[in-house]
């Protein structure tokens, strides 16, 4: 109840107006709804993934173009997710008191109630990673397993990275205690998800190559992500004002030529200046990983009222950020605690977590670090902040379930 209480009071008593990212899929859903696809300007465009904005437009057609709409979607999703968490949370770490301190936790995360109100891909992308972890690990049926290679599919129609994902989930059965003869079984079992993943991915590569003339499997922005966070002026973060990426000339008309030239124009740039590419590597994960509340920007900008509450929001945004360092050193602790404890969690599957973190980092290395970029994978955080917690303060899980009740 006060998870969703707090995040229903910012959508309903501290109203903001869609910017930047938030306009764009705002208005990309307007156009879905509206009957005329997914376009800008009039153009057909596959710019951004349109996972997010064709769920949305989906709820706009139904229940009437309106950003409450997506915030009211964005509010029943997480709390599906914090749902999903607590009994993640269970499964794998086989504790009670670690379950109920996560959920805790991200009840009273600021950074995470702030994103309820925006219009964008996090909220929404969270809840498809987290249900379809748990899907894959608690369920046998066929049909559970169509559905979970329905929901990875829709992930990567979101942020198209995390199609490798349950390959790796196949990979940890490799790794666990399961007899050998059951490894036939899980690599079925993968080759129907990634099965039912193209169900969702090849109608929408169909479409882009249809209307661009060429093949696209999923966006036309890589490039120019590529671009931003390797070019002349980049510090490791998002760089879009560098004169080099100037030079993409990006259009809606022309945006698959545009996302070449832009892929040139970066992968020149790092054969030319390898060192200074290097160089960034630590940047980039330092603009990943060390910042945390970067949700105060979409009130500063679209908050009417920000200037007058500024130091309010300041306060919040320390608080969020010292709340955040200490999950994360508590995350940190956690690796140490599954060396020596292993035979408490449910082993290999209490490193799914770690393994999104580092994927999530290797990416970031070849574009750019960004902080909302790690918005995905804080639920695992917490999870393994939360266990050590548990495991710190009372020298073992306070609860544990039955075999039965641990079975993945």
């Amino acid at each position: 109840m006060l998870f969703v209480a707090l995040r229903a009071a910012l959508i309903f008593f501290v109203p903001i107006e869609m910017t930047s990212d938030a306009s764009w899929y705002f208005n990309r859903a307007i156009s879905i709804a509206s009957g005329e696809g997914y376009s800008e300007a009039g153009y057909p465009t596959a710019y951004w993934p349109v996972g997010y904005p064709g769920f949305l437009g989906i709820l706009f057609y139904l229940f009437g173009q309106d950003k409450l709409v997506g915030q009211i979607a964005n509010l029943v999703m997480a709390a599906v997710s914090f749902l999903l968490q607590l009994e993640l949370t269970r499964r794998i770490f086989r504790s009670e008191a670690a379950a109920r301190l996560s959920v805790l936790l991200l009840t009273l995360y600021p950074n995470h109630a702030a994103y309820t109100s925006f219009i964008l891909t996090e909220i929404y992308f969270t809840f498809l990673l987290l249900l379809g972890v748990y899907l894959y690990i608690t369920r046998s049926h066929w049909l559970w397993v169509w559905i979970c290679g329905i929901v990875f599919g829709l992930a990567a129609l979101t942020k198209p990275q995390v199609v490798f994902l349950p390959g790796l989930l196949v990979l940890f059965h490799v790794f666990s205690k399961e007899r050998r003869d059951k490894l036939r079984h899980h690599f079925i079992k993968g080759f129907a998800i990634y099965l039912a993943m193209a169900m969702v991915l090849v109608p929408w590569a169909v479409r882009n190559t249809m209307v661009f003339g060429e093949f696209v499997l999923i966006s036309t922005n890589g490039g120019a992500t590529l671009l931003t966070g390797n070019n002349p002026t980049a510090s490791g973060g998002y760089e879009e004002n560098d004169p080099l990426v100037a030079q993409r000339n990006f259009s809606v008309q022309d945006q698959v030529e545009s996302d070449r030239h832009a892929r040139k124009l970066a992968t020149d740039w790092i054969r030319a200046n390898p060192m200074r590419f290097v160089e960034l590597i630590p940047l980039k994960i330092w603009h990943l990983w060390a910042r945390n509340g970067e949700a105060e920007w979409a009130y500063q900008a679209g908050y009417q009222y920000y200037e007058q509450y500024r130091n309010a929001f300041r306060t919040v945004r320390w608080i969020n950020q010292i709340f955040y360092a200490l999950l994360l050193v508590g995350s940190f602790a956690a690796a140490f605690l599954l060396m020596k404890h292993r035979d408490k969690v449910a082993w290999p599957w209490a490193l799914i977590g770690y393994c999104l973190m580092i994927y999530l980092t290797l990416i970031s290395i070849v574009f750019s670090g960004q902080p909302r970029f790690h918005f995905p994978v804080m639920p695992w955080v917490i999870m393994y902040a939360a266990w050590a917690a548990v495991m710190i303060t009372a020298g073992q899980p306070r609860e544990r379930y039955g075999q039965q009740g641990i079975r993945i």
